[in-house]
């Protein structure tokens, strides 16, 4: 049996009556030329006609520039969006452990400080498990911790298998529209043996011969050495509309036993985490130099003893656009601009998730935003009238081949929708995190080289790293944290 190929992705696109314009940039450009005629001609003002032109130039020629995939016309809307933000420094870290309000604490920076740690409970293990709120934004985040294994050995019916398995976990987080997105972190770090030396510790008997225990004791020792871990996990992030969170909470609770039932579905060996890991993984994050030592904390106790509110760094520097400082390290986080458009394999992410010694601390977060059903067949419709309206054009009495392609696509889909299938939003982050003095640019030119081999182009996430490290964590913070109240239809990576 050959390897089975799936269809790449496929950005909305909107074909307008101006070759290069979009359907609403489109009709601002007649009805400014359809002005400035009437104000020339009839109204007898060529004056105010020029300036009407040029003004109507200047907002819409930002929108025909793209650079890496974004549009100068959207990177000066975010620009003059965070105006407000800038204008009071609510974008300043100004707490941590030696600053100046009580408490000393290291909470999460940013937007991410309306996010609370909480437990909900597990109807299968009948425990407690860690729930992360966001007060302001109403989403409430559970994280499911995979275990790695190879699947080289697998053979490819049942990675076919495990591949569609994925594909209806997503299917079932966007049937009843309150999941606001799901994040599929896989991260690669140094590997510290802790977690070994705890593990012999705890099997060590007082009557075991002296040359054995020095044998154990040497292997816990090599093992770590010059290796890389690699962890995985999934952030489900729902909504709750109305009332108290603890009712958010409650309903949540009732939806593990279906979670958990189609990850295993997917293939995956995975239990959520509890209110200590997701405080150890986030705090390694910011300060990985302490990695070690929560690693022993959480091998031997199962608890680093420290609270949602030390999960935060006490040092942090966004002031520069390209990359971000924190506790111990420099960390620089990249967007994904282009996708394949050709059918691909299972292994297409392979280098990019793969361990790499040149950037040795690695995280990449996939960010999948489910459409809402009823969103998602009023998204397909539009985009295959679309398409259609652009396959009907020819210059010089011929077809756009690109146009007939993008049809054809969108009738595809137009019918898996049909057939029971989902529509979801996907974007990636990549984060390598280096010394902080390191200059990082091996690391990077590593994610530019696994890039090209994977049909991807990757774009550094300037004048907002530390938004991005922290969509990248994978703890129910997102790019757009509004699109999580509104339903998805607006965001995409």
């Amino acid at each position: 049996m050959g390897q089975q190929k799936y269809a790449g992705w496929r950005k909305p696109e909107s074909t307008g009556l101006v070759p290069g314009l979009s359907a609403a940039a489109s009709v601002l450009a007649v009805v400014s030329l359809m002005v400035a005629v009437g104000l020339w001609f009839f109204a007898g003002a060529p004056l105010l006609a020029v300036i009407v032109l040029v003004v109507s130039v200047l907002v819409i020629a930002p929108t025909m520039v793209r650079i890496r995939g974004i549009s100068a016309g959207e990177m000066l809307t975010a620009w003059m969006r965070t105006l407000p933000i800038r204008a009071r420094e609510a974008q300043l870290y100004k707490t941590g452990l030696f600053s100046h309000i009580p408490g000393g604490r290291s909470p999460l920076p940013g937007l991410a400080s309306p996010i609370t740690l909480t437990d909900c409970f597990d109807p299968d293990s009948g425990e407690d498990i860690g729930a992360l709120v966001n007060l302001v934004h109403h989403t409430i985040t559970v994280v499911l911790v995979v275990a790695v294994h190879g699947q080289d050995t697998l053979p490819q019916q049942i990675i076919d298998g495990r591949v569609a398995g994925w594909g209806e976990f997503l299917r079932i987080m966007g049937e009843h529209g309150d999941v606001a997105g799901v994040a599929v972190v896989s991260e690669t770090v140094p590997e510290t043996g802790a977690t070994y030396t705890a593990e012999v510790e705890s099997r060590r008997s007082e009557l075991a011969p002296d040359l054995a225990a020095e044998v154990v004791d040497a292997r816990a020792e090599e093992m770590p050495l010059d290796t890389i871990r690699a962890t995985q996990r999934i952030a489900i992030t729902f909504r709750y509309h109305s009332g108290a969170f603890i009712d958010g909470v409650a309903s949540v609770s009732r939806r593990l036993p279906e979670l958990r039932t189609a990850a295993a579905g997917a293939g995956l060996q995975a239990d959520f985490c509890l209110s200590s890991e997701i405080v150890a993984f986030t705090h390694t994050a910011f300060n990985p130099a302490a990695a070690g030592r929560i690693d022993e904390l959480m091998a031997r106790s199962g608890d680093t003893g420290l609270r949602w509110t030390d999960a935060g760094p006490s040092f942090h520097d966004d002031t520069n656009p390209r990359f971000y400082l924190h506790d111990s390290g420099r960390s620089m986080t990249y967007r994904a601009y282009e996708f394949p458009v050709q059918p691909v394999d299972e292994q297409i992410l392979a280098k990019i998730l793969g361990k790499n010694f040149r950037a040795p601390y690695k995280r990449v977060t996939m960010i999948y935003r489910p459409y809402r059903p009823a969103d998602a067949r009023q998204l397909a419709d539009g985009q295959l009238r679309d398409s259609f309206a652009g396959s009907q054009r020819t210059h010089r009495g011929l077809t756009d081949i690109r146009q007939q392609i993008r049809f054809e696509d969108n009738a595809a889909t137009r019918e898996d929708l049909a057939e029971g299938h989902g529509l979801t939003d996907v974007g990636i982050l990549v984060t390598v995190t280096v010394p902080f003095e390191a200059s990082g640019r091996d690391a990077a030119q590593m994610l530019d080289d696994a890039a090209v081999s994977s049909s991807f182009a990757f774009a550094p996430c300037l004048t907002d790293q530390a938004a991005m490290f922290l969509a990248g964590l994978g703890i129910g913070v997102y790019p757009d944290m509004d699109e999580t109240k509104a339903g998805p239809g607006a965001w995409a990576a």
